[in-house]
């Protein structure tokens, strides 16, 4: 399977929860090479079928390394059966709330007069809106907003 070496310089939006991953960055065949020795060692049982699916998996659902790294770590500590499953690697993410607009002001109108402090607007490459995201998740993820 081939990579692309592209870099994923923005976060994805996964509009049915109004969340964002916090992963950004690309997915190269050095990590992807390097991570699935670790499963291998790991789990030996594991036929080499699984690697290839995996792999496109991985591609397919915008993993990057870290995020792979985090996943394969995650499996390898929790993994309570023989073997793992493609999901279990595919399902790791982690993930930060934002808010759209009317949200914040509805904040605002329910008593939280510090909700514009609180969150900042940013933007998202492919959103036709700027979204808000907590000013604490702002700097521990290291996010652009507009100031």
């Amino acid at each position: 399977m081939k990579l692309s070496e592209q870099s994923v310089s923005t976060f994805q939006l996964k509009e049915c929860n109004n969340e964002i991953s916090t992963y950004k960055g690309p997915l190269t065949g050095r990590a992807l090479f390097r991570e699935i020795a670790k499963i291998q060692a790991a789990f030996s049982a594991l036929p080499k079928e699984f690697y290839d699916i995996l792999s496109s998996r991985l591609a397919d659902n915008g993993f990057t390394d870290e995020r792979l790294k985090d996943a394969v770590n995650n499996v390898i500590d929790t993994c309570l059966y023989p073997t793992p499953t493609i999901a279990q690697f595919i399902s790791f993410d982690k993930r930060i709330k934002v808010h759209k607009y009317p949200e914040i002001v509805k904040m605002v109108e329910d008593g939280d007069p510090n909700a514009f402090n609180r969150y900042k607007r940013i933007e998202l490459p492919g959103l036709p809106e700027a979204v808000w995201i907590h000013v604490n998740d702002i700097a521990k993820f290291n996010i652009k907003s507009h100031e």
